[in-house]
């Protein structure tokens, strides 16, 4: 019987109003995603994923990055948009946009890090559920 643990998964946004990051957010949230994923256990080594959408002029040459914090069992990811693209598009695309890099880059960041107990392929089935209900 695996130990009941309280993960959290969040997602916020770091943009330029006119980029309409927010829209992909609320999308994001109206999923309900925070709660369903409120409720599993993956494992006690890694208990929150924080996820940054960032949108910026790629002449600031930001690059993705992403940072764990053992002690708190924190995992934080940067994933980086681009501000002129998202300026133009539509909503739909952007949501689009959003959901395929989060269902690519988050999972394959997970991997890179040798957490003790974390299971990924059941995270990774899950993630892609819910996120996918932005389309």
């Amino acid at each position: 019987m695996r130990i009941k643990t309280d993960f959290d998964l969040f997602i916020t946004s770091d943009a330029w109003w006119e980029s309409k990051m927010s829209k992909v957010l609320g999308a994001l949230t109206d999923t309900g995603f925070r709660a369903y994923f409120y409720e599993q256990n993956y494992g006690t080594s890694l208990t929150k994923i924080m996820i940054d959408l960032v949108c910026l002029d790629p002449e600031y040459n930001k690059k993705q990055k992403a940072r764990f914090s053992k002690n708190d069992k924190e995992l934080s990811i940067d994933l980086v948009f681009d501000l002129a693209l998202f300026m133009r598009i539509t909503q739909e695309e952007r949501n689009r946009i959003v959901l395929e890099k989060l269902i690519a880059e988050v999972p394959a960041i997970i991997a890179k890090y040798k957490f003790e107990d974390f299971d990924l392929p059941t995270f990774e089935k899950d993630f892609k559920k819910w996120m996918s209900k932005i389309l």
